[in-house]
């Protein structure tokens, strides 16, 4: 499959190196306004320069390349792993309409292990609460991460929520003077250091206690991640996919 990066920044490299590691993807270009680096590649600065075939795109950019990145999308009816942070909710909803003419994904998290944690919280949930567990989602990152909690974070709660009926998050105990309630999801966030990212599932029973945890040790399991979503995506109709229903 002829795939090209689009963005050549700290991301953009590890992806380039990873979809040249990859038996089934083909590394036939690379879009950047800008170059420190050759990519041993044909180096383009818009998707509009590029010639010869491409059957899907990886970006790992800038919000102001989407519509660049669409259109040729939406001209082409090939796939796109979209991997930007920091889209307008005007820019989230063009991702969706574009996904009416080809299949695209779009996640801040690319991670495979996260999409698995993501599964894996699916599945158990229900039957431990049934069982009389409580749940809490505690996530911790970087410093210089500004928004909180993550949106890695807000997936997994939405997905242990829905086994839960009148279930709702609680950010703060601080100003609650209350024992906690039976349908209530713990959400806490630590930001220090250089944490890549870690995310973790709590379940606490009578006595006892399980943990799902997923640990990032560097930002290669997202370039990773980025490749095989690629490959996973491939293979669909087009539509809109994320962590939650790309491996379903």
């Amino acid at each position: 499959m002829k795939v090209i990066v689009y963005g050549y920044g700290v991301m953009g490299k590890k992806v380039v190196n990873a979809v040249n590691n990859d038996a089934h993807l083909e590394l036939v270009g690379v879009v950047s306004p800008v170059f420190d680096q050759d990519p041993g590649v044909p180096a383009y600065k818009s998707l509009k320069e590029v010639t010869g075939e491409v059957e899907g795109i990886i970006d790992f950019s800038h919000p102001n390349n989407l519509a660049d990145i669409l259109a040729y999308v939406k001209a082409h009816k090939i796939p796109a792993v979209i991997a930007t942070t920091g889209f307008s909710e005007d820019q989230l909803a063009s991702i969706q309409e574009a996904s009416k003419e080809a299949p695209i994904f779009q996640s801040y998290n690319t991670s495979y292990g996260v999409a698995m944690l993501n599964k894996m919280v699916k599945e158990f949930t229900a039957e431990l609460y049934a069982h009389d567990f409580d749940v809490e989602i505690l996530e911790a990152h970087h410093h210089r991460k500004i928004d909180a909690p993550s949106g890695t974070a807000k997936m997994l709660y939405n997905s242990a929520a829905s086994a839960i009926d009148g279930a709702h998050p609680i950010y703060d105990r601080e100003s609650r003077h209350e024992k906690r309630e039976r349908n209530e999801i713990g959400i806490a966030s630590l930001r220090a250091g250089t944490i890549y990212g870690e995310h973790t599932v709590l379940y606490g029973g009578d006595d006892e206690l399980i943990e799902i945890k997923h640990t990032a040790l560097s930002r290669d399991i997202f370039a990773k991640g980025a490749v095989s979503a690629m490959n996973a995506l491939a293979k669909k109709d087009k539509g809109f996919y994320n962590l939650e229903t790309l491996y379903n």
